[in-house]
Order: structure tokens, then C-alpha cells, then sequence
């Protein structure tokens, strides 16, 4: 499978002749995988594959190794693991190519990203969060399964205690409604608590098209993903994290505090700074060692 997935980036690469192929994961959610010890270096990840290990090869982590080994940027917009195994990481920091995830935000997690730190900022302390997600298209049909849909709820609910610094009660589910096509409707509780602890309630209804709000976020992600191996960055990509529910190596949630990041890029990219001439560069190094 490796094989054919590497020679199809090639074949892709060399018909519409192209100095670098960005790839980006779109597949269904898969079942959570057993990752452990023997995904943790690039070599034990190289002997499960030499194993032909299914069990602990999943496809979306084959898509993402045959991507990198291909020379390509790497984005993961599904909850799977793609490339954030140690294993993986170790062969972009190898390969020196830029690449980010997991679990594109797009949805309710985007809205409640948003409005749990006006929460924390007013004190108000949440109780409850309840939410219910229903679904009809291919994505909704793979996550009808209990498998499958692991990953998704625990990027969904984690995303909360991170921001407030407490776990509320927290329930999130998720129902597959065929008649609902490409479009999906969330529908959310939030019960807190204000001064003199009095109770009050918060309710939203997202409805929105599930391809139309992931297609912009890809096209971006996309473009930054080139720009950065033109720049020659390696590793995760963390300005990317306001676009995923599960950012890897970002620990802040909060997706103002996200955004900012990615807004810091904007600004050096609309503005950088001056070519640096021999004269300022000399000067500069003489007040350094002054």
C-alpha cells in the first residue's frame, strides 16, 4: 500500500510538473489505534511496517509516512494520528519538512472554543455543557460507529478543561442523520453559575455546511504548508493550531489565544522586516559585543 501511495505522489508530481506536492488527509475518522512503544522511533516504526503490523499501522499513519518519505508537507484534518506519532515526527524533522494537526475545527468545537473563555474571564462558573451533533453525510455514516467516532468525542470534550481549568459535568454526542446530506446541526447546554451562585443557561444551535466551512480552512493550510517548506521550516506548523481540535504540541485551547499566533505570521508576512545590507549587520554585531 506505502509503495502505491509513494509512487502516486510521484506520478501526481510529475504530470502536472511540480516542484513540491502538499498533501492533506481528508478520510473518515478511523478506530482509535494501541500506539505505545514501537511507534515512538522512526526505526520501530519502520520494523511494524516491515511486519506488514495492521493492527498497529493504521491507514492514515501509511498515508502520512509514504507523504513524508515522498519529500511532501503534510496536513492531517482528520481526528486519526497521521503524522503525530514520535516515530513520524522524528522522520519530518529527518525529511526537514513542515506538517500539522489533528481533527479539524470547523463546527461546535469552534464555537465552544470561543465562548468558554468569556466563561473564565467573567467568572462565571459552567456546570454543565451538554452537546448533541447529528450528521448525514460519509463522515457522519463512519462515526455512527463507536470506534470510529473515539477520537472525535475525546477532541470534543477535552478542549473545555483545558480552557477552564476544571471539568464540568460534559457529555457530547453524536447521531447520524442520513436525510441531513452535507449539512450538520449542533445543539448545546451550557448551565453555569454566576454571583450569589445563581443559575442561569446558555443554549446554541450551529447549523452549517460541513464541506463549505473545511474547504477555505484546507485551501489555507495549504498555502501556509507551502510557504513554510519555501521558508525551509521543519516540524509542526503551531500558528496552524486555531484550525484543529486536537493541535499537536499546543496546550492552550482557547482559540483567541490561537488565532493570535496565527495573526503574528499575517503581520510578518504583510510587513517583514528589511533586507539586512552588510553596513547594518556589521553595525549591529558591534553593539552586540559592546
Amino acid at each position: 500500500l506505502i509503495e502505491q501511495l509513494r509512487a502516486a505522489i510521484r506520478d501526481f508530481k510529475l504530470k502536472h510538473q511540480l516542484d513540491h506536492v502538499v498533501v492533506v488527509n481528508l478520510a473518515s475518522a478511523e478506530a482509535v489505534p494501541d500506539v505505545g512503544a514501537r511507534h515512538n522511533t522512526l526505526s520501530d516504526f519502520e520494523q511494524l511496517l516491515s511486519e506488514n503490523h495492521k493492527a498497529l499501522v493504521t491507514p492514515s499513519m501509511a498515508a502520512a509516512y509514504a507523504a513524508l518519505r515522498e519529500g511532501c508537507s503534510y496536513i492531517n484534518f482528520t481526528p486519526s494520528p497521521g503524522a503525530a506519532i514520535p516515530g513520524l515526527l522524528e522522520l519530518a524533522k529527518q525529511q526537514k519538512l513542515p506538517h500539522y494537526g489533528n481533527d479539524g475545527k470547523t463546527g461546535e468545537t469552534l464555537v465552544k472554543t470561543t465562548l468558554a473563555p468569556m466563561f473564565a474571564m467573567r467568572n462565571l462558573h459552567v456546570m454543565s455543557w451538554e452537546g448533541f451533533n447529528m450528521l448525514g453525510n460519509g463522515d457522519g455514516k463512519t462515526l455512527n460507529n463507536p470506534d470510529n467516532r473515539q477520537a472525535k468525542l475525546e477532541n470534543k470534550t477535552r478542549v473545555l478543561d483545558n480552557i477552564l481549568g476544571y471539568s464540568p459535568h460534559s457529555d457530547v454526542a453524536i447521531n447520524y442523520v442520513p436525510s441531513l446530506g452535507d449539512w450538520k446541526t449542533a445543539w448545546d447546554l451550557i448551565h453555569f453559575k454566576g454571583f450569589l451562585d445563581v443559575p442561569m443557561t446558555l443554549q446554541f444551535t450551529w447549523q452549517g455546511c460541513d464541506s463549505i466551512l473545511a474547504a477555505p480552512l484546507v485551501l489555507d493550510m495549504v498555502r501556509f504548508a507551502e510557504y513554510a517548506y519555501r521558508q525551509h521550516e521543519v516540524g509542526p506548523m503551531h500558528h496552524l493550531a486555531c484550525f484543529f481540535k486536537n493541535p499537536i504540541e499546543v496546550e492552550d485551547m482557547s482559540l483567541f489565544v490561537q488565532f493570535e499566533a496565527l495573526g503574528t505570521l499575517h503581520v510578518t508576512l504583510m510587513h517583514p522586516p528589511p533586507p539586512q545590507t552588510s553596513r547594518s549587520a556589521a553595525k549591529q554585531t558591534h553593539h552586540r559585543f559592546l
